[in-house]
């Protein structure tokens, strides 16, 4: 964390009245105990200052010292937000690029984001993050190993509560960019390749793991929002493993005895052909040649005759 942001945040701290500081008191000590490992980096390389990379003009003292004591309380937190993301594009990125990185930047900024009333400012800037954010991800994109989980998934979780920030506020729910969902088809890859019900798992890993100290509850807001990335990821994936997948499904739906179980699995394979031309007409070529072989159940050879009439839907 550079001295500029950190002295500026006490600044804002000095010259607020005295009693409505603690919001800025722990903006604060957040930037320095959990902001600081993202710019070990600039430090160890000497950078500059960010005023000197950004060519911005220093306000005089006495000019600042006048903006900042007409700033209420409310103001200065997104003063101090606005600042953190700034330094974090200029002096983080630029030397590290990681999954780790990205989460603990949008813990930050989600933590602080708290400390305003709920309401159209505080979704207006939940917004505003996430279009920094897909910002940031078009130009430094998040490269990271397949198998990992822990730092993918808490990412994407960060995400949806900002995604779910947004659209307290505003007039329509927030359409999350297709750049910072992208970052997520090496995650989705991993669950389609180790799972039978991927975003079911997905979504069970993130409601058990723990939260970064947030009061949140994995709800039906949040399962549908991740269901959107799930799918957009899907389009990314390679051909042979959707082909591979989807007709894993389909066998499994052919063979099922349990309606219900039925159910579960064409659910997850409706995820893989509901947008993707190319999965659907495969799916109806095999399931036209299943239906002959699946006479043990009505239901299930229903959803199979339903298959098999896809090539026909546009």
């Amino acid at each position: 964390m550079s001295e500029d942001l950190i002295k500026s945040v006490e600044d804002l701290i000095k010259l607020s009245k005295v009693g409505g500081v603690s919001r800025l008191n722990y903006a604060l000590n957040l930037l320095k105990q959990e902001g600081r490992p993202l710019f070990l980096s600039e430090q160890k390389n000497g950078q500059s200052s960010q005023d000197e990379l950004s060519g911005k003009v220093p306000t005089s003292g006495n000019k600042k010292k006048a903006l900042i004591q007409i700033m209420k309380e409310q103001e200065k937190i997104l003063k101090i937000i606005e600042e953190f993301i700034d330094e974090f594009e200029t002096h983080s990125l630029p030397y590290v690029v990681s999954v780790k990185n990205y989460l603990l930047f949008l813990l930050i900024v989600l933590k602080i984001l708290r400390k305003l009333k709920t309401g159209y400012k505080r979704s207006l800037h939940s917004a505003n993050t996430l279009s920094r954010l897909n910002r940031m991800f078009s130009k430094y994109p998040v490269d990271y190993k397949r198998r990992a989980t822990k730092d993918p998934l808490g990412l994407l979780f960060l995400v949806t509560e900002l995604i779910i920030e947004a659209g307290r506020g505003l007039a329509v729910p927030y359409k999350l960019d297709e750049t910072t969902s992208y970052q997520f088809v090496p995650l989705v890859t991993k669950y389609c390749m180790d799972s039978e019900n991927p975003l079911q798992e997905i979504i069970m890993d993130i409601s058990d793991m723990p939260k970064f100290r947030l009061p949140v509850v994995i709800d039906e807001n949040h399962k549908e929002i991740i269901a959107k990335i799930f799918q957009h990821c899907l389009s990314k994936l390679p051909l042979k493993l959707r082909v591979e997948k989807t007709t894993r499904l389909l066998e499994k739906i052919t063979l099922e005895k349990n309606d219900s179980l039925a159910l579960t699995d064409y659910n997850a394979l409706k995820l893989f052909f509901e947008k993707d031309n190319e999965i659907r007409t495969h799916l109806s070529k095999i399931a036209k040649e299943a239906r002959y072989q699946t006479g043990h159940r009505t239901f299930v050879k229903g959803i199979i005759e339903e298959l098999a009439r896809l090539g026909n839907v546009p």
